[in-house]
């Protein structure tokens, strides 16, 4: 292997490396990474499928999609574009994408937002994120071509009973049960820890309920200048979800860049009669993949960090 394509493979490695710190649903990690040459293959793991909360695997690709965009963010930082290949092969549905160096570009910072960003279940401050970083996040989403809908002041109320009322849903469902439980009690390098999940408090919109014992304290928030948002897609395809993933990534560390927090809120979109219902806040236009809170955190310290599958668990080469 000459020079030039081994610092290409490393590249390509490094980014593949950094991905593993991408968000997903309940933290598991649900990709595989494959190096092949000087590209990378990014293989959705159907082994960690929510089978309950997830049947059709539309979270799956979500997820799958944040860590193609952590990567891709990975090696922006480097000087280089990344030439993707989305879904490349029909007879391969699990092949989410073949990924390389591409053409020189000029370096960007977003990446050292990655090591930065957590998700964040406490209360946020009263400030409400400035107007301006708002617009800026929506043309982020863009890029992906996904809309992000910030939930209107007069809509909280609608969003928060949608919230609440998959909360029951879940909570008397054993198929949903069922995987709350097994990513709650992961041993180690994944799954939604106790040290993560936050004491119940009085909330605007409730937390998920993840049925296990909190070991993060709320925190002085008041949840007064939390914004809602909702990642909209204009189709209900397999390559929807992908996309909804790679612009939550990206959002959600241009956030992190400009000093806000945030955490998803999946339960609208994981319950099929909610999700449908979800649609009237958006007068009937487009899909909605995920939601998230976005806010202005109270604490300087950061939520201990969530457990990550080691780079050998991972990506075989």
């Amino acid at each position: 292997m000459d020079r030039d394509l081994r610092a290409e493979l490393d590249l390509v490695a490094e980014a593949s490396i950094a991905a593993l710190r991408a968000p997903s649903i309940l933290n598991s990690q649900p990709w595989r990474w494959r190096l092949n040459g000087e590209h990378a293959e990014l293989w959705a793991d159907r082994s960690r499928q929510l089978t309950g909360l997830d049947p059709d695997g539309r979270l799956l690709l979500l997820s799958c999609g944040a860590a193609l965009n952590h990567a891709v963010v990975t090696l922006r930082a480097a000087g280089y574009s990344a030439a993707v290949e989305r879904r490349p092969d029909p007879a391969q549905p699990d092949l989410v994408a073949r990924f390389g160096r591409g053409e020189s570009v000029p370096a960007d910072t977003l990446a050292e937002a990655i090591g930065h960003r957590h998700t964040d279940r406490r209360p946020f401050g009263d400030e409400r994120p400035a107007a301006s970083v708002l617009q800026e996040l929506r043309e982020v989403a863009r890029r992906h071509a996904v809309h992000l809908q910030i939930v209107k002041d007069e809509q909280v109320t609608a969003f928060a009973a949608a919230v609440a009322h998959a909360g029951e849903i879940e909570r008397d469902d054993p198929r949903f049960r069922a995987d709350l439980r097994v990513w709650t009690n992961r041993a180690h390098g994944d799954g939604v820890t106790a040290q993560s999940v936050v004491a119940a408090t009085r909330r605007t919109v409730a937390p998920r309920d993840f049925a296990i014992k909190a070991g993060l304290e709320a925190g002085p928030g008041s949840d007064r200048g939390t914004v809602y948002a909702l990642f909209v897609t204009d189709g209900d395809e397999p390559r929807d979800w992908l996309a909804a993933g790679e612009a939550l990534s990206e959002v959600w560390l241009a956030l992190t860049a400009r000093g806000l927090a945030a955490s998803p809120i999946s339960e609208v979109v994981e319950v099929p009669g909610v999700r449908h219902a979800l649609r009237g806040l958006l007068g009937g236009v487009g899909q909605p993949a995920v939601a998230m809170r976005i806010g202005v955190p109270v604490r300087e310290t950061q939520p201990p960090p969530t457990p990550r599958r080691s780079s050998s668990a991972t990506l075989t080469v």
